[in-house]
């Protein structure tokens, strides 16, 4: 097995992904500043709901900030992953079209029809065809440039949407609660770096625990999406399988099903997120499915948020995961930046 306090980090990590996810709170810092000159019109206040394009990477900003705000925005946000846009969407809906590199087809086509059908547009992109079919439709537009894959920019996807909800008006300023994340994700970085060895890095203890397991990660609330998170740079950091589900919803259906296969149990291991702003029902919730989890022998661990504000509770745990991702990538033997099955697929479709 690697030995992760003797990493050789130019030979697991060719494309300098640590460099990425250590870059996190200034990243976040730096998002916000670039927000700040955007422009958009008065009429932009008046919208009925919010719909957010967008495809990995470039929509996990989107799903964050939902979960971040739905108990204080007066208006619906949602996600949208297709190609095409919900029939609900009208001129009074503001369409947020968000990709790193403005080429995702998906995106790019559900933006189309948001123009067709009158909504008011906006687009966060370092470029590509999504800048210029924001300018060609005369929309606001964000651009940024942090040289990444669009997972490693999670600043650059969720601090903007955040801020361009504040020049609404639909949430109370932010900016004392993003200071409060950036320092938290300082000081707990500080035990999750390389330098600090696996005794007391809880980053690699929890790598090597998921080490050759299947990871199932469980969130609730503002976590809800976090867990997307983790399940996502399993996927494509460490090259792993990986699953999660959502509190209280998992507790009317995927409980029932905790004791089957048995052959797949010992190589499972769930991982359950908790928040300070959990709901305490939802708290008691968790404590009793760990229960579950544990009578019918599949093994859990616990990961707990740090910060006052549910915005540094979210971001705390979203960077032990990316860290956590990158350990677990150096275990698989795997380069955490390549993104080969993508790849090979986005080819497939141009010649199809």
């Amino acid at each position: 097995m690697v030995d992760l306090d003797r990493l050789d980090l130019a030979s697991v990590d060719n494309e300098d992904m640590l460099r990425r996810i250590r870059e996190l709170p200034k990243q976040c810092a730096d998002a916000w500043a670039n927000a700040q000159p955007l422009s958009l019109p008065a009429s932009y206040k008046d919208v009925s709901n919010i719909i957010i394009l967008g495809m990995g990477g470039s929509a996990i900003g989107g799903d964050l900030t939902r979960t971040l705000v739905q108990d204080r925005c007066p208006v619906p946000i949602a996600v949208c992953r297709e190609y095409d846009l919900p029939a609900y969407a009208t001129q009074n809906t503001l369409v947020i079209g968000c990709s790193y590199s403005g080429n995702t087809e998906e995106t790019l086509s559900a933006f189309d029809q948001a123009a067709q059908r009158g909504c008011k547009l906006l687009a966060i992109t370092t470029g590509g065809q999504l800048a210029v079919k924001a300018q060609s439709y005369r929309a606001p537009l964000l651009t940024f440039s942090y040289p990444s894959q669009p997972r490693g920019a999670l600043g650059h996807s969720f601090v903007p949407l955040v801020a361009v909800l504040f020049k609404l008006g639909l949430i109370p300023d932010p900016w004392a609660d993003l200071q409060e994340a950036i320092a938290v994700m300082q000081d707990e970085a500080r035990l999750l770096v390389p330098e600090v060895e696996t005794p007391h890095n809880p980053a690699k203890k929890l790598a090597l625990k998921l080490h050759e397991r299947l990871p199932v990660v469980y969130g609730a609330g503002i976590l809800s999406e976090v867990a997307r998170r983790w399940k996502d740079q399993f996927n494509e950091n460490a090259k792993n399988w990986a699953f999660y589900d959502v509190l209280p919803e998992l507790n009317h259906n995927s409980v029932v099903g905790f004791g089957l296969p048995k052959s797949l149990l010992p190589h499972l291991l769930v991982i359950i997120l908790e928040a300070a702003a959990d709901h305490p029902r939802v708290a008691i919730r968790a404590a009793v499915t760990r229960e579950l989890l544990e009578q019918a022998g599949v093994a859990v661990e616990v990961v707990r948020s740090a910060g006052r504000s549910p915005l540094a509770q979210m971001l705390s745990v979203i960077h032990l995961g990316d860290f956590v991702s990158f350990y677990l990538a150096a275990l698989n033997g795997a380069d955490p930046t390549p993104i080969p099955s993508i790849n090979y697929l986005k080819k497939r479709l141009v010649e199809a």
